[in-house]
């Protein structure tokens, strides 16, 4: 029998893995919105340990064999887990998700990027199967993890910031330096909620942790403006309004129930009319009488007055007082790019020049093309085609662009102006993909070659450069695995929370609503930060914190 120092000794090491594992842990979620080598190399760690971990506490008590290697120690403990997974309904199906990509590659005809896909996406098998089999956090390493996460986020917004005040940012999609703009206001989404939790729940409650958590619930919710992430500032308010509707029914006066729901209505009303105005100003042009219009530029030159092909823009017609033969002659003095060329987004560089001058509120002939400074020739170059596009904290103008997609789209059939209209592009490609291949679909590796075909075969007026695929999870899955892939991907999100019990936990029901949100606009599971994000949290959630955490983090 082990005598007491070696006991100890032993639980003293197990602690030490734990520990390690924990802090590794810690640098996976930190990396999440800052470093995509930062998300592997904190992998690979988490796997090394989990290994070793638990393999010391299975010889404590071996006195029957005191010699058995070390080997057959890590042998036998990884037996043991892998006999608690498959001992757990739920995590059985949050990894089954990953089979069915093995699955995929079954009848894939391009297995190079069926590997590149699997690689992409092994963290939605490794991390599960990790934390799955490993001892839970206790809640307060749980909630430190949670706000260090949160301060990795912050940070992120400060480098952003950095870079917006030290470069030129024409895109403020740009401002997201690490990770994709859409992944990382995800992850700005969920700290938002996180600090919340901390503030309601007051588990921090000295005064200068109180007033900087509310200073980050403002920041991250005022970067979310900056970076001008539209699905971000959706969900954001989505989730805000169920926990408010949550909480006014919690109300035991009837009385105020109903107060409290008209005013939330009343300040809706307003929102909505905002967003009317916008665009109704935006795409209704004023009565127009050509006999009022100029014929002739300052030189004499014939102004070209064209109402059918550059559309409306900022209530008025784009195509008015237009002269190419000016444009040209000053442009082709001005710039290296050909006026009858492409600018550096393959677009047509005079229509973006016609649409940078009107936005601007110039006529498009010599004096005009005169007046730009070098700076906005070069926006021009760089394809940007209102001159609003480059003002930061303007919201407005990124609706401005989505209607101006819209009527182009409906005029032309042409979605490139617009990432609001290239999503209906992508989602009618998907829909023909689906129509052909409903019942297996196309397989892991085969979606680029299923898209490229649909789009030549519908005749897309989709500008080659936007051709990608179908930016909703959902129909990601369909394509690839077909009707019952996809089945099993829907059971695959839903099953582990209800069999857990979780979607009463505070912090689960936040983070799936961000992820089921996403997944309808993203394909949020493609990329390695999107994968990462998805599986380590969902996964920290489910599995990797002491059950005793539900009743302390209910939304209630």
């Amino acid at each position: 029998m082990p005598d007491k120092g070696s006991i100890r000794n032993l639980i003293t090491l197990r602690s030490d893995i734990s520990s390690l594992m924990y802090y590794t842990m810690i640098l996976l979620a930190v990396s999440i919105p800052l470093s995509e080598f930062g998300m592997s190399i904190s992998q690979f760690l988490l796997l090394g340990l989990w290994i070793f971990e638990g393999a010391e506490k299975r010889d404590a008590g071996s006195s029957n064999h005191p010699q058995i290697s070390k080997v057959k120690r890590v042998i036998i403990n990884l037996a043991c887990k892998f006999r608690m997974l498959f001992n757990n309904p739920a995590a059985m199906v949050v990894v089954s998700f990953y089979i069915l990509h093995l699955i995929g590659i079954i009848y894939t005809s391009d297995l190079n990027y069926a590997l590149k896909d699997l690689r992409i996406k092994l963290p939605l098998i490794s991390i599960p199967v990790i934390l799955a089999t490993s001892a839970p956090l206790s809640i307060k390493r749980f909630h430190k993890l949670m706000l260090f996460f949160v301060f990795a986020v912050f940070s992120g917004t400060m480098a952003s910031m950095y870079v917006l005040f030290t470069r030129h940012i024409a895109d403020p999609r740009e401002l997201s330096i690490f990770i994709s703009h859409i992944r990382f206001s995800l992850t700005i989404c969920f700290s938002v909620f996180i600090l919340m939790y901390f503030l309601v729940k007051k588990i921090y409650t000295r005064k200068p942790a109180v007033y900087t958590m509310i200073a980050g619930v403002a920041w991250l919710m005022l970067f979310l403006l900056i970076l001008e992430s539209v699905t971000g500032i959706l969900i954001t308010v989505i989730l805000g309004l169920i926990f408010l509707f949550y909480y006014i029914f919690r109300l035991r006066s009837l009385a105020l129930k109903i107060i409290v729901s008209l005013l939330l209505l009343a300040s809706i009303i307003p929102a909505y009319n905002y967003l009317n105005k916008t665009v109704k100003e935006y795409s209704t042009p004023a009565p127009l009488d050509f006999a009022e219009l100029d014929r002739f530029t300052e030189f004499g030159t014939p102004y070209l007055h064209d109402t059918a092909t550059y559309g409306i823009e900022n209530g008025e017609y784009v195509g008015l007082y237009i002269s190419m033969v000016e444009m040209r002659h000053e442009w082709n003095q001005r710039s290296s790019l050909d006026f009858d060329g492409k600018d550096l987004k393959d677009h047509d560089l005079k229509h973006t020049l016609i649409r940078y001058l009107h936005s601007k509120g110039l006529r498009k002939n010599a004096l005009a093309v005169r007046s730009l400074s070098d700076k906005e020739i070069q926006h021009i170059e760089n394809g940007i085609a209102n001159s609003k596009y480059v003002e930061h904290f303007n919201l407005t103008s990124r609706l401005e662009q989505m209607a101006m997609g819209y009527h182009n789209y409906v005029r032309s059939g042409d979605p490139s102006a617009s990432s609001v209209m290239q999503r209906v592009e992508y989602w009618r490609a998907s829909a023909y993909i689906i129509k052909h291949n409903w019942l297996t679909g196309v397989g892991t590796g085969d979606l680029d070659d299923a898209f490229n075909k649909a789009y030549n075969e519908l005749d897309s007026k989709l500008h080659e450069s936007f051709r990608l695929r179908s930016h909703n999870q959902f129909l990601a899955v369909f394509i690839a695995f077909g009707i019952f892939g996809l089945l099993w991907f829907i059971f695959t999100l839903l099953y582990p929370g209800f069999k857990s019990g979780k979607f009463t936990n505070y912090f689960y029901l936040v983070f799936f609503t961000i992820i089921i949100m996403s997944m309808l606009t993203e394909d949020t599971l493609e990329t390695q930060a999107g994968a990462t994000f998805f599986a380590f949290f969902n996964a920290l959630l489910l599995f990797g914190h002491k059950r005793n955490t539900d009743k302390a983090e209910e939304p209630g």
